[in-house]
This record gives C-alpha cells, structure tokens and sequence, in this order.
C-alpha cells in the first residue's frame, strides 16, 4: 500500500492512500489519519527532514500525544531521527502494527523543507532487505518528481 503524508503543525496527515493487488492488504492509515510526527514510517521521514530545533519543538508539543504509542518516547525518536537521517530513508519495523512494515522518503520544496513524504506498507515477508533499496529508489524518484510539479506544474505535466 502506498501512502502520502503531509505535516499539519506537529502531526502528519495522511492525504493519499492507494491500496496494492496483493491479498493481504496493509491499511494502517486512512486519508484524513493523523499521527504525531515520528511515528509510522512517512511521518518519521518528514520529522527527519526537519532541522534540529523543530524536531525538538514537535517532540515537545506531542509528548503527551506519544504516550498512545508504546515505545515512542522523545529519546527513541531522536535515535530513530539519527538513523533515518544517516540511511538516507526512514524505516517502519512493525513497531505501531506487528507483522507490517514500511519505508518513506520526504518530498522536499526548492529550499529543502519537507512538504510531504511518500511510503511503502507491506507485510514483513514482502518488505525483505533485498527489496527493501528498490523500493526507496521508487520511492525517491516519485518524490522528485512530485517536487518538480509542485515548484514548476507546466513542465513537470509536459
């Protein structure tokens, strides 16, 4: 299952949901969905685009709100900040849903602010270490292309 995320204040708001052909679906977000940045693979890929201090501003503003998520807590986020800013692409290890994973790019506008991030959900068997690279390079090259329509729509539509 494929997902858009975008930030709303200190949350990311699933916009886009487009189920896959395989039997066993992944749908742990609905379009409208809210989570506090950090948890969920494309919410955590928007909070890693973000610079040092709105990462600590969001932590704060959700402390509360992360406490509905076991196991996430503001030094866990900050780890799991560093690893996905150090991987390049922000990992879901079925730690909001057993069995499921996920993996997320940011799309970034002109100044390299997260506007959006796309992810992948899968059952664990099908988002293996082998595929898992594959999968973010579609992953990233639909984010470019999506940054390229926001910042020019004509030619990114040609």
């Amino acid at each position: 299952t494929a997902f858009a995320s975008a930030i709303e204040g200190p949350a990311a708001i699933c916009v886009a949901r487009e189920v896959g052909d395989f039997p066993i679906r992944t749908l742990t977000l609905s379009v409208g969905d809210r989570r506090p940045l950090g948890v969920g693979a494309g919410s955590l890929a928007l909070l890693a685009a973000l610079p040092d201090a709105a990462v600590e501003r969001a932590m704060k503003r959700n402390e509360t709100w992360l406490r509905d998520f076991q196991g996430f807590d503001a030094a866990s986020l900050r780890e799991r900040v560093a690893e996905t800013r150090a991987r390049g692409y922000a990992e879901n290890d079925g730690r909001i849903v057993s069995g499921m994973a996920g993996v997320a790019v940011p799309v970034l506008d002109a100044d390299g602010h997260p506007i959006a991030a796309l992810s992948l959900a899968a059952i664990r068997d099908r988002m293996t270490p082998e595929r898992i690279p594959e999968l973010v390079q579609a992953l990233r090259t639909e984010a470019a292309l999506v940054a390229a329509h926001l910042r020019h729509p004509r030619i990114a539509a040609a």
